[in-house]
């Protein structure tokens, strides 16, 4: 029955693709999508994966005939989201919105419920954006290099909140301790949302935050910045010196997020919902709300590829840091 409802299905989206409004389905294929779509977010509330989804999601919801509708599923290092969606019928109706966690996974576990490669496929890249690292204002520090002296001076002392092991920022922390051979404490955390109470009231002292989830934060002066992740500076931030250009020339490192559905689900379906993205990417009220992100979009192929070569990246960092699950 399932290839039945997936050929009568890939049939209908891409005469709907093809022909636009004025093109009218097979009458005795099913309309695509009939109910709401749910995309799964593998973060608690208040991340910088859900403020995405959710703004991307409301933009698509206005286009399609259908909602898309968020549904959070935190846990495992997002292995539960991801599982939830490999398990899925793949029927255009259940996405899940990943990032780097799904490249670093297959790494950091020895033993996974799924395949990434195999079970999985990719609809879009969305976006990417730095980490900056924050710490509290009771940190007697101003500047990056003052923080790398500080905390040379007080090995073990100093701790990092990361939203859970493996994720990119405990990995961002693990990387720069590795260059810079400083001693910081990673706390682990379920979910980014869970980490400010404790970061804002000083009782973690530092974390290598997502930029939407800590930037108003940081105007605030409740949070210092004192880096950004990547090599060039960020344009939502351009006071604040990236690692690479403050000593380690060879730090980098940033958050990217893709959609992806279950294997199988049909090629044309796959190709709409991607459209769809970029178009939701092209959305004016998107760019605005958007704008601590660098906003991508890109073919179902070029998420492939990408995720392909991130998982290869994310292994060699993985294993030199020693980060383990199990």
């Amino acid at each position: 029955m399932r290839t039945r409802f997936s050929n009568a299905l890939a049939c209908m989206t891409l005469a709907l693709a093809a022909g636009g409004a004025g093109a009218q389905p097979p009458a005795q294929a099913p309309q695509y999508p009939t109910r709401p779509i749910r995309l799964i977010v593998p973060f608690t509330p208040g991340g910088g994966t859900d403020i995405l989804a959710r703004v991307v999601a409301e933009s698509m919801s206005r286009r399609l005939p259908q909602a898309v509708v968020v549904e959070n599923h935190a846990g495992g290092n997002t292995l539960i989201a991801t599982e939830l969606l490999a398990k899925a019928e793949p029927d255009g109706y259940t996405l899940l919105m990943q990032t780097n966690n799904l490249a670093v996974n297959p790494t950091l576990y020895k033993h996974l419920d799924f395949d990434t490669l195999k079970d999985l496929a990719p609809v879009s890249l969305v976006a990417r954006n730095p980490h900056v690292l924050v710490v509290n204002p009771k940190v007697p520090a101003r500047s990056f290099a003052e923080f790398i002296t500080y905390a040379k001076a007080h090995p073990g002392q100093m701790h990092f909140a990361s939203a859970g092991s493996g994720t990119v920022n405990h990995l961002t922390g693990e990387l720069l301790k590795m260059q810079s051979g400083i001693d910081i404490v990673h706390v682990p955390y379920r979910g980014s949302g869970s980490v400010m109470p404790d970061l804002l009231a000083g009782r973690v002292e530092m974390q290598f935050a997502a930029l939407p989830v800590v930037s108003g934060y940081i105007r605030d002066g409740r949070l210092r910045a004192l880096a950004v992740t990547t090599r060039e500076r960020f344009k939502g931030l351009p006071e604040v010196p990236t690692i690479a250009e403050s000593g380690y020339p060879d730090y980098d490192f940033s958050s990217w997020f893709g959609i992806l559905a279950p294997a199988g689900t049909p090629a044309p379906v796959i190709g709409l919902l991607s459209a769809q993205v970029g178009q939701a990417l092209a959305d004016p009220k998107v760019i605005e709300r958007l704008s601590d992100y660098e906003l991508i979009g890109s073919t179902p192929q070029a998420f492939g590829d990408f995720l392909r070569a991130e998982i290869t990246r994310s292994a060699d960092i993985v294993k030199r840091s020693g980060a383990s699950i199990d």
